[in-house]
């Protein structure tokens, strides 16, 4: 087991946030480019990052059309892999671009390479390429994938769902993970009025399940309520979470030195 030392928080970049997701394949470059930019200024607090983002505009589009996330479901589900594993790869190449440009060494991490799944839920994985990533002090870079399932042929899994899990492995393997933290389009956690809800936990969620949406565009995994759905069990398992907005200039990079901001905490 590896003795436990730098904290590593996971960052998650909505697919919403750096693609339109009413419009297949498009980038929202001004987006993207800030983030990235939060993304340097968080690895100026000494912390490691693993940093997942959304398939947006890209990997939902094929994936809605061959319904890859349910499984080989007839013939076309063969294309449909390779389509989506394609495009996912795609979105993920871009975004380690604006990082290398911003001066960030970040090294994509295909999902799909490394975690395979029996009816929908991880059956293994293989961290030991981000923990050398992680030793030479790189950035990895995953994303929301394709992944080849043993029982049902394929799925795919969400960043939420590759997140989780990479955390609960490192986690078990002795890597100290500090949290996660989502960067979407909002504030946190909306409540019915529109209010940021500042505290989630198993003891009030219930009262907010049904302010809880799916997402805006094309999505296959369930949007804002998977997301909180996903990251509650972490905060179950010791891994607490932060919803907020990625773009308002400073909160990424002042949520991961440990400053309180806007947004959603979620707890066990």
């Amino acid at each position: 087991m590896k003795e436990s030392t730098t904290p590593i928080v996971l960052v998650k970049v909505g697919g919403s946030l750096i693609t339109d997701k009413n419009k297949p394949f498009s980038i929202r470059k001004t987006a993207l480019a800030t983030i990235c930019t939060e993304i340097k200024e968080s690895l100026k607090t000494g912390k490691q990052l693993i940093v997942g983002h959304g398939a947006g505009s890209f990997g939902h589009i094929p994936a809605k059309k061959y319904q890859t996330h349910r499984g080989i479901i007839n013939e076309a589900s063969y294309r449909g892999i390779a389509e989506v594993a394609d495009v996912a790869a795609q979105l993920n190449r871009i975004v380690v671009a604006e990082l290398l440009a911003q001066g960030i060494n970040a090294v994509s991490v295909s999902p799909l390479s490394i975690m395979v799944s029996r009816d929908h839920r991880l059956q293994s994985i293989c961290t030991d390429s981000i923990e050398e990533i992680l030793r030479l002090g790189l950035l990895p870079v995953v994303y929301g994938d394709q992944i080849l399932d043993t029982k049902v042929g394929c799925t795919v899994f969400s960043t939420e769902k590759v997140l989780g899990y990479l955390a609960l492995h490192l986690q078990k393997k002795g890597y100290r993970i500090e949290r996660v933290i989502h960067c979407g389009q909002t504030t946190g956690v909306y409540d019915e009025n529109g209010q940021t809800i500042r505290l989630i936990n198993s003891k009030n969620y219930s009262s907010y399940q049904k302010a809880l949406g799916g997402s805006g565009g094309v999505d296959v995994t369930g949007g804002m309520a998977h997301k909180v759905e996903e990251t509650l069990s972490l905060a179950k398992q010791g891994i607490p979470g932060l919803i907020i907005d990625g773009i308002e200039n400073g909160s990424l990079s002042e949520a991961v030195a440990g400053t309180r901001v806007m947004g959603t905490v979620v707890e066990k």
